[in-house]
Parts: C-alpha cells; structure tokens; sequence
C-alpha cells in the first residue's frame, strides 16, 4: 500500500504541485479543492492523504488520477498540435470522442475487475466510474448552455443530466423451471449530448447503472400464471405488477444483477431508443442467508438454476432491447424540466417467450435548466 501511496502522491504533483509530506498537502492546491476534482468527499480524501484508506480505494484513486492526465494530455495535444486547427466545435467533438471512448473502456475495466476479484459492492460502489465521469471537472462531457447554436434547435440540451428509475418493474424469466423472476430495483444513468456523433443535437447518449434482483417463488408457481396476467383492473395495475415480493412470504431473494448499459436516445416527434450492455454482474445471495429459509437441497437446486441464467438467461438481456417510442417529456424540448418522465414500453425475449414491461426514467438533476434565448441579429 506505502507503493501505491507513493505512486498517487507523484502523479498528483504533476496536477498541483510538489507534495509537502509533513503537512499532508500540495503546494499549489487544496485538499478540498483535490477532493472535489477526483469526485471524493473531503472525509475519504482525507483518509487518503493521510494513510489509512484501504488497498481498494488507493488502486481506485489511482486510476482516478491516470484518468485525469491522460485528459490533459490529450487537451495539451489537441492545443499545441502542428497540423491546422479545427473550428473549435469539431475540437470540442473530436475531444468529447475521445473522452467517450475512455470512459466506456474504464467502465469494461471495471466490470471485469469486479467479475475477477467480487469486490464487496459498499467498498467499490457499481457506479463510482459514472459518477466520476459525469460530476468531476476534468470530464464534464455536458454541452454547456454558451455552446448552443445561436436559434436554439438542440433537442437534446435540456435532457442532459441525472435520471433514476421511476418505478420498479418485474419480469418472470422463462426457464425450464417456474419460479424466477427478475425485478428491476433502481437505476442511476448520465445522459449527455452525443455531438461528437450527431452534432444537431438529435442524439442523447446515456451511461446507465442498473440494478436487478433475482426472487425465486417457493411454490414455483406457473410462469404463465404471472407472464398471462396483464390486465388492469378498476384503474389499478395487474396482479403481478402489485405484487411486492419484499412483502410476500413465498418469495426468496437469490441473487442481486449489476449492469453497466450504454443507452442511444433518438430525438424528433418522440424519443426512441436502443443500446447494449457494456458489462454485467451476477453475485448470489450467501449461502448461509439461503439456508436460513430453504432446505440444503434447495439451496443446491437454485445454484444451479443461477448458474443456468447466469449463462444462458441473461444472454436475451445483452440483445438489442426492443422498445416502443417515449412520449416527449416536454410540450417542446425547451420545456424538459426536473421530474420529467421518459416512459418506455418495451418488449423482452427470454427463450423466445416475449415479455412486456413498462420502463420510465425520471430526470432527478438536470444539467441546464435555463432555456436558450436566441441570438439577436446585429445587422
């Protein structure tokens, strides 16, 4: 650990200046300030400088700081490059490109890293590299307000920012034995323009954080019993849909799904989506928290069914998803504001059996909240 220490304290002089040790401070910066541009509060980066953190954190911050440079690096070359300068928006695209792929390959890197060595989830949290990318100043990907096109026609600016899950969702998965399904817990994804892909603005791009439960029903009740029961009923949703499995004594959890998801939403009359999977995680419910309510037998049995989704299940949940169009959140796109829904219906394949559920993100912090004004003409 006295390595790694060793190996942040360096880089970071390369940022802020040379590191006082006795002090445990840099000459030309902060600790708050530090703190903030790593996206660490000023607690865990006092653990940090001072030597207590643990191995996870400083191999985090590490990356963290590696990150950082190579953006410098990257803005230092695209500035003092030889070869004639672009106009400052394609500098902008070409640079927000290249910082998109990072992020995507940081985002892999940590999926595996996680699928390698079953980091406890407190001491690594799932969507610590989103966070990072979206809320330190070194990335801030966002199209800001002054880079708007002076008449305002940017669909996308006022959808950029933080959006959650609105409201659970379920879904039976389709095995050869009844009794698993799969639920749709919360969601945390960063949505930005994607310029450096279609520059008018029609395209938002979001990097979403999904997490998902696997609930096994001790009865293993009929799937088609759930998956034929979509009525509404006296302005109330289905039976399923109500159903709260935290609550009923039938149902177990088995399993927690973590999911890194690279969303494209297409804007027009309405707004369209697809995407894929960049990374997923499947870490069991422990053993002895199983057996406190089933059988060893039992036990045994939905390993190995897990083993089976695990492998075979989840594939359908890597394919291109296949969703009906959102409604605009807005009367126009000026009008998006906090709260605001897109509200996707979307259909899911599992052993060829389809499965329709509702998914709506709720904007929880948006970037922009002042509308563009358009330019006056001078002449």
């Amino acid at each position: 650990m006295e390595e790694l220490y060793a190996r942040i304290t360096e880089k970071l002089e390369k940022l802020y200046g040379t590191f006082e040790s006795d002090k445990k401070r840099f000459k030309n910066s902060s600790n708050s300030k530090i703190a903030r541009d790593l996206g660490y509060s000023d607690a865990q980066f006092s653990r940090l400088i001072n030597g207590t953190a643990t191995p996870g954190e400083y191999e985090r911050t590490l990356q963290n700081v590696d990150r950082v440079l190579k953006i410098k690096e990257l803005e230092k070359n695209a500035t003092t490059s030889n070869l004639p300068k672009p106009e400052t928006s394609r500098k902008k695209n070409w640079l927000i490109g290249i910082l998109a792929a990072l992020l995507l390959i940081s985002l892999t890197l940590l999926i595996l890293d996680l699928q390698a060595t079953k980091t406890n989830v407190e001491d690594y949290p799932r969507d610590y590299t989103l966070r990072w990318a979206f809320e330190t100043e070194f990335v801030n990907p966002y199209t800001k307000l002054e880079e708007l096109p002076a008449d305002c026609n940017f669909p996308c600016y006022k959808l950029q920012g933080q959006w959650e899950l609105n409201k659970k969702y379920k879904i039976p998965l389709y095995i050869e034995t009844d009794g698993f399904h799969y639920q749709a817990t919360s969601v945390k994804m960063y949505t930005r323009c994607a310029i450096n892909i279609e520059p008018d603005g029609s395209l938002l791009e979001g990097y979403e954080y999904q997490k998902h439960e696997i609930w096994y029903d001790m009865t293993e009740s009929n799937i088609s019993t759930f998956m034929n029961n979509n009525d509404v009923r006296n302005g109330e949703g289905s039976y399923y849909e109500t159903l709260d499995f935290n609550k009923d004594s039938r149902f177990v959890k088995v399993a927690t799904v973590h999911t890194l998801f690279r969303n494209r939403f297409t804007i027009g009359d309405s707004i369209s989506r697809d995407g894929q999977v960049i990374g997923r995680d499947l870490v069991p419910v422990p053993q002895d928290i199983l057996k406190d309510k089933l059988s060893e037998e039992k036990v045994i049995f939905i390993n190995k069914k897990l083993n089976l989704i695990a492998r075979n299940g989840l594939e359908d949940f890597s394919r291109p998803i296949n969703c009906a169009e959102s409604p605009l959140p807005g009367i126009d796109f000026h009008d998006v504001k906090e709260g605001d829904l897109m509200k996707f219906t979307c259909k899911l394949t599992t052993n060829r059996v389809p499965s329709v559920y509702t998914k709506a993100f709720k904007l929880t912090r948006q970037f922009i909240k002042s509308t563009c004004r358009q330019s006056l003409d001078d002449e």
